[in-house]
């Protein structure tokens, strides 16, 4: 019965099962690696490659920092121009004789329109310019941590 089958047919035969077991193996203790590696959000790392890449790293490393520097002057471009909007809309408010839930809407929405600043440390300093200029109105008149909820509370 033994003798019909080659030595080939038979390393073949052992291939292909050792090559199915290391699959299953590998599904069941890889599978979120392997998930997040095809999903983009895991990179495999060859040390033999990262010698030589360390030129690139460097180049993306210079060129991201200077990105991240752009964007905090645009932060701060943005913390400038939203403390004008917040001045304004204190304003029309006023003139328009808005009760003080219409006026905190408005400051949402004016809020919601910024929310690289949400996150900022710019934040608090903005919190403090929408107390200071609601103190200017008594009706409006906003405490700290008010002004800190609406950055969170959407428009009702």
């Amino acid at each position: 019965m033994f003798t019909n089958v080659s030595w080939g047919s038979y390393l073949a035969a052992v291939g292909v099962l050792l090559l199915i077991w290391y699959l299953v193996l590998i599904l069941k203790y890889y599978s979120k690696d392997l998930r997040e590696l095809f999903s983009g959000e895991k990179k495999l790392n060859f040390p033999i490659l990262k010698k030589t890449s360390n030129k690139l790293e460097s180049q993306r490393y210079q060129k991201s920092l200077s990105s991240s520097f752009s964007e905090s002057f645009d932060t701060l471009e943005d913390a400038e121009e939203l403390s004008t909007r917040i001045v304004q809309a204190v304003e029309e408010s006023s003139q328009m004789n808005l009760s003080k839930e219409q006026f905190q809407n408005y400051l949402k929405m004016v809020l919601e329109e910024y929310p690289y600043l949400k996150i900022s440390s710019l934040r608090e300093n903005i919190n403090n310019l929408i107390v200071s200029e609601s103190e200017k109105h008594p009706q409006f008149y906003l405490t700290f941590a008010e002004a800190d909820t609406l950055w969170e509370e959407t428009i009702s």
